[in-house]
C-alpha cells in the first residue's frame, strides 16, 4: 500500500515537471508569435532548465535570441553568441531535424562577417551534408558565397592594416633625390645636402 502511494506521488512529480515543462514552452511560443522575444526567452530558459536535453526548447531560445539580436543591431553581440550556442545545441541534440540544422547555418552565414569562427562552423556544418539532401546545393552555394564576401572583406581590411606602416615607411625613407638634413653639423644648424 505504502509503496503504492509512493510510486504514484513519485510519476505525480514527474507529470508535474513534464507539465510544468509543456507549459512554459507553450507561454514561450505564445510570446515569441506575439514579438515579445524577451519574454519568450524567459520562458524558453524555465522549460529547458526542466529538461536541459530538450532539443526544440534550445531551438526556440535561439531564434528568441536571434531576433533580439536582429532588434539590437549594432549592439547584438551577446544576443548573438547566444543565438548561435542554443542553436548548436538544438542541432546537437537533435542532429537529425533540418530545419535546426539549416537556421543554424543560415545564422552562422549570417554572422560570418563578424566571426570567422562562424564560417568555419558553417564549413563543418557543410561537410556532415551528403551531396544527395535537397538542401546541399543550395547551402554550398550560400557558402561559397560568403566565403568569397567575407574573404574580399579580409583582404581590404588587411591592406587597411597595412597601409599604415607603408606610410610611415615612405616617410622614414625619403625617395631618391629628395634634400635630406644632415644634424652631424653645429647645434641650431640644419645645413641641406
Amino acid at each position: 500500500m505504502k509503496l503504492n502511494l509512493l510510486i504514484l506521488m513519485l510519476l505525480g512529480a514527474l507529470g508535474g515537471q513534464a507539465a510544468g515543462q509543456s507549459s512554459e514552452f507553450a507561454t514561450g511560443r505564445g510570446y515569441y508569435t506575439e514579438g515579445e522575444f524577451k519574454k519568450a526567452a524567459a520562458h524558453f530558459r524555465l522549460a529547458i532548465k526542466t529538461n536541459p536535453n530538450d532539443a526544440e526548447s534550445c531551438y526556440w531560445m535561439g531564434m528568441s535570441y536571434q531576433m533580439l539580436a536582429d532588434i539590437a543591431t549594432p549592439y547584438a553581440g551577446k544576443y548573438n553568441s547566444k543565438a548561435r550556442v542554443y542553436l548548436t545545441k538544438a542541432m546537437e541534440l537533435e542532429p537529425s531535424r533540418q530545419d535546426y540544422r539549416r537556421e543554424l547555418f543560415h545564422f552562422l552565414l549570417d554572422s560570418a562577417g563578424s566571426s570567422r569562427t562562424a564560417l568555419e562552423q558553417a564549413a563543418n556544418i557543410l561537410l556532415t551534408v551528403p551531396e544527395s539532401d535537397p538542401d546541399y546545393i543550395h547551402m554550398r552555394r550560400g557558402f561559397e558565397r560568403e566565403s568569397r564576401a567575407n574573404s574580399s572583406a579580409q583582404a581590404r581590411l588587411g591592406r587597411l592594416f597595412l597601409a599604415a606602416p607603408r606610410a610611415v615607411y615612405r616617410i622614414a625613407v625619403p625617395a631618391p633625390g629628395a634634400l635630406v638634413c644632415d644634424r652631424t653639423s653645429a647645434p641650431g644648424v640644419l645645413p641641406v645636402k
